[in-house]
């Protein structure tokens, strides 16, 4: 048996697409475990720049992409996916889950009236997890059924006072909604029915059979909903062990967990952010960053790299190595310093506090070091087939420090969007 997981170690955002579009070239199988809609993840294909949001980032390089049964699944916007890749010649082999939960139309509607306070994506990902804790949602095998129609009606008749309750709509529009509902999701069950299946029972046939599978986190550690930010975070577990919840795989099939950190920090939508850096720095690093979400388009709010955060994603999500991804975009910022611990009313702590409110008052504890000099592509290619002693001073004194602080290697350094642009050291 042969899984990795790869995580995202920060708020989301890290480059986690590119590492596991890299890491799929060896891999037979690719599983997305939590989230839905609301990931972005950036890779390039055939130069082309493409936006994946539910489709696992391996199916570029032919891998078995599995929907795992933690995700909350937008089926429109799924199939639409699945069009975009097909229009550049890619006819992924996919599975879906029959036990994930469906995103519905009024999930999306309510999110972007409830999620403004904490930034959410909109996406209808909150509300669907929501619903389906509360043992009150549909599932991808109810909208595939046979009497997928009826199903579906009988439940949408079952949620309206709570739907008008909401401002989703109003009384005297209810049946037309419902029709509609019914008609295109009841279609969309169809164009997806061969693709759904116990991926569970499927995932433990590969991992017996020695194939490698590996998992791909979305968003990141900082924004799980139990170790996270709360309550600004997401709504499912993004640290490694959501990975055998969200699919139905034993601990034990686990032997690689990558957790994925940019060289800087970032954070997209609102929440602490102690290390955020503001004014022409921050713009400088947005820009040469292309620091703009995936799925929003948002401009992300940019930082100094916060080890101490850092760490306490290591600990809490069993992270054994590290990727750094941007390690290119260092040298924009010419003061350079790392997080390695906060203070909280003059008292140095020991862990980040759980309260947001605590954290937003935090002070970060800052270690300078050795600014970063910008390194063209082609010396940077030179590196590649070499051990990390190779490396430029100034990047070698950061990375150790990093491994240092947080006690993990890192064995990926990504300095550039293509696949390509990558180091790996095992």
């Amino acid at each position: 048996m042969a899984g990795t997981i790869v995580v995202g170690a920060q708020w989301g955002d890290e480059g986690k697409g590119k590492i596991v579009d890299f890491l799929s070239q060896r891999a037979d199988v690719v599983v997305r475990f939590n989230g839905g809609a609301n990931a972005g993840h950036t890779v390039l294909f055939n130069g082309k720049e493409l936006r994946l949001h539910q489709i696992p980032s391996g199916v570029l390089n032919g891998a078995t992409s599995i929907l795992g049964n933690g995700m909350v699944i937008d089926p429109v916007e799924l199939v639409d996916e699945l069009k975009m890749l097909s229009s550049v010649g890619i006819e992924p082999v996919i599975f879906i889950s029959d036990r994930a939960s469906v995103v519905m139309p009024y999930h999306k509607e309510i999110d972007r009236i409830k999620g403004k306070g904490i930034g959410t994506t909109g996406k209808g990902i909150g509300p669907a997890y929501e619903d389906k804790i509360g043992r009150n949602n549909l599932r991808i095998c109810d909208i595939i059924h046979q009497n997928a129609g009826e199903i579906i009606s009988q439940f949408i008749d079952e949620k309206r006072d709570y739907l008008i309750f909401e401002g989703v709509m109003r009384d005297d529009k209810f049946e037309s909604y419902k029709e509609k509902i019914v008609a295109q999701y009841t279609a969309i069950g169809k164009q997806i029915a061969g693709f759904v299946t116990n991926t569970s029972l499927l995932l433990n046939k590969f991992l017996r059979e020695g194939k490698n599978v590996l998992f791909e986190g979305a968003q990141g550690v900082l924004l799980d909903i139990d170790f996270g930010t709360y309550p600004f975070v997401t709504s499912s577990n993004t640290i490694a062990q959501g990975a055998l919840i969200g699919t139905g795989v034993s601990p034990s099939s686990i032997n690689r967990i990558i957790g994925v950190t940019k060289a800087y920090t970032t954070r997209v939508g609102e929440g602490p952010f102690p290390t955020e850096i503001k004014g022409s720095n921050a713009e400088m690093l947005r820009k040469r960053g292309k620091e703009y979400g995936a799925t929003t388009g948002r401009p992300r709010r940019v930082g100094y790299l916060d080890l101490f955060a850092l760490k306490y994603a290591v600990e809490v999500s069993g992270i054994r190595e590290l990727a750094i991804t941007k390690i290119d975009i260092l040298s924009t910022i010419t003061d350079l310093k790392v997080a390695v611990s906060y203070e909280l009313d003059r008292k140095r702590l020991d862990y980040p506090p759980a309260n947001a409110y605590d954290l937003q008052r935090v002070v970060p504890v800052y270690e300078t070091l050795e600014p970063v000099e910008h390194i063209e592509k082609s010396e940077w290619e030179k590196l590649k087939g070499h051990t990390k002693d190779n490396l430029p001073s100034f990047i070698r004194t950061y990375i150790s420090f990093i491994e240092e602080f947080t006690g993990v290697p890192v064995t990926i350094l990504s300095y550039g969007p293509e696949r390509s642009d990558t180091i790996e050291y095992r």
